[in-house]
């Protein structure tokens, strides 16, 4: 069902007609294939299950449910060479590789019915479009198509000597935006779902130095966005923010040199400047990156709402905690809200979270989530099961919220229960690492406990963690905005402050 309701979505977002496209059965009655088509848009449908009680009063593996469902599938599939893309949403980089796509699926068409004459006048059309737009994979393979006819179909020495330089030039700027993909999906892939990578050096520096003697012979939009997110990525792995920062500003340039570049190009390079200015606490400047990306930004879509988290992060990182408020409502109560993903979802689970946390110990004084003194711990740890298993991410946020909530609610019993689970699972998960400050943090945490709650107790153990956190700032975390929702060192604050404080 998954695959068949995102064509569903995808189809509807374009605005097709549904009848015309998907088929009308005799005498005016609406297809099955149609009813299905439109029960799964309107969110009639969310499971095979349903779908196959409805129409069949069988299990989804019914014969004529499976057929029901394929007819659907293929006829969305051709329904996708229908999409008007004149229409708003799309920008002039989508409109020119969606046409060449669909007409160069057409010249193959032709030539395997022997049409070579239309098929080539068809794809130098195209061929003059690809080059503009840098779509290195059809160049290649029209420059291939042209060199092919004009050496035997319609002999011509001139076409097919230019034809032949040209298929050898591009075939090395495809070869060389491939091996950008790869050394960055090769990244991207370690970094989320490797866990030995966490123990090892980034191998960011050496990808980008494979690739960086490349960039003078090829200036692609392709091969410069995946040599720079390199660039990128190896300074910030090295905690050079400064420079990262820098690295964003030349890629921004880079980029703007190439007249049909994607806004989300300069999005991506923008957050990551967001992110520098997060961790080195350039908050004026990190605030000019998120207006300058919102202007880019088409609100409620996906990139507006990550630049309202990285905004959020940064009010709470500037003790703007009221804007941090109105940021978070904003988006929580946008109505494409609820189409992000389960993890984005989650992400922003955690941050009511903080926020409800900072209501309740005074530094909040109104907030439209729950009312101070009802969140409800258990409730909230039900809600983020994706990231209260993510054992070296953001599950770090979510374990430090229940300490805080328990101590400022007074349940020392709770706090006492679960000092001997929470070292163990400092020991176990929170090396010395890109998560070191989350381990200092914890263990400073424990150390309320372990005074039996007594302030002046407290401080005196305190101290040496506190020094620790001294010697390995924020700006040093490579991790340090998405795990420290707010500064520890001013958490910190706030947590002792709140110990003398009956609760209210």
């Amino acid at each position: 069902m998954e695959i068949i309701q995102d064509l569903v979505d995808l189809v509807s977002r374009n605005k097709l007609k549904s009848i015309e496209l998907l088929g009308q059965a005799e005498q005016g009655r609406v297809s099955m294939v149609n009813s299905l088509y439109v029960k799964i848009a309107s969110r009639e449908f969310c499971t095979d299950e349903e779908a196959a009680q409805y129409y069949f009063n069988a299990a989804p593996n019914d014969h004529a449910y499976r057929k029901l469902k394929n007819q659907l599938k293929n006829r969305l599939v051709n329904a996708l060479f229908f999409i008007d893309v004149k229409q708003a949403g799309y920008s002039d980089w989508d409109r020119a590789y969606i046409s060449c796509c669909k007409e160069w699926a057409a010249v193959k068409i032709l030539l395997n019915r022997g049409a070579s004459k239309i098929a080539v006048d068809l794809a130098l059309k195209i061929f003059k479009r690809a080059e503009y737009y840098q779509f290195s994979e059809l160049l290649v393979n029209i420059s291939k198509i042209l060199r092919l006819y004009y050496s035997t179909r319609q002999p011509d020495a001139r076409k097919l000597k230019h034809y032949d330089e040209l298929h050898t030039q591009y075939v090395q700027l495809w070869q060389s935006e491939n091996l950008a993909e790869d050394l960055y999906i090769r990244l991207v892939y370690s970094h989320l779902f490797d866990q030995n990578a966490s123990t090892e050096p980034s191998p960011a520096r050496a990808y980008y130095e494979q690739l960086a003697p490349l960039q003078e012979q090829h200036r692609s939009y392709h091969f410069l966005r995946h040599m720079y997110l390199l660039k990128v990525a190896a300074l910030m792995a090295e905690v050079n923010y400064a420079e990262a920062a820098l690295a964003c500003d030349e890629a921004l340039a880079a980029l703007s040199s190439i007249e049909f570049v994607p806004k989300a190009a300069f999005l991506t390079f923008l957050y990551q400047k967001l992110v520098c200015h997060i961790q080195l606490k350039n908050y004026l400047a990190g605030r000019m990156v998120v207006e300058k990306a919102l202007e880019l930004e088409k609100e409620g879509s996906f990139n507006w709402f990550k630049n309202r988290e990285l905004c959020l992060i940064l009010a709470l990182h500037t003790h703007n905690y009221a804007e941090a408020q109105q940021v978070w409502q904003h988006a929580t109560n946008h109505p494409s809200f609820h189409t992000l993903g389960k993890r984005a979802l989650e992400k922003w689970k955690i941050y009511e979270a903080w926020l409800e946390y900072l209501l309740f110990i005074g530094k909040l004084k109104s907030s439209s989530v729950e009312a101070s003194g009802k969140f409800r711990l258990n409730k909230f740890l039900n809600e983020v099961p994706i990231f209260s298993k993510d054992k070296r991410g953001m599950n770090v946020p979510i374990l430090v919220i229940q300490i805080l909530f328990l101590i400022a609610q007074k349940r020392h019993d709770a706090v006492l229960s679960r000092i001997e689970a929470i070292e163990r699972y400092c020991s176990r998960y929170l090396k010395q690492d890109e998560n070191y400050r989350c381990n200092v943090f914890i263990r400073l945490l424990l150390q309320i406990p372990k005074a039996h709650f007594h302030p002046q107790t407290v401080l005196s153990r305190a101290e040496r963690y506190l020094k620790l956190l001294e010697q390995y700032p924020l700006q040093m975390s490579p991790q340090g905005y998405e795990l420290e929702v707010i500064p520890f060192e001013e958490l910190w604050a706030m947590v002792w402050g709140s110990l003398g404080k009956r609760r209210a």
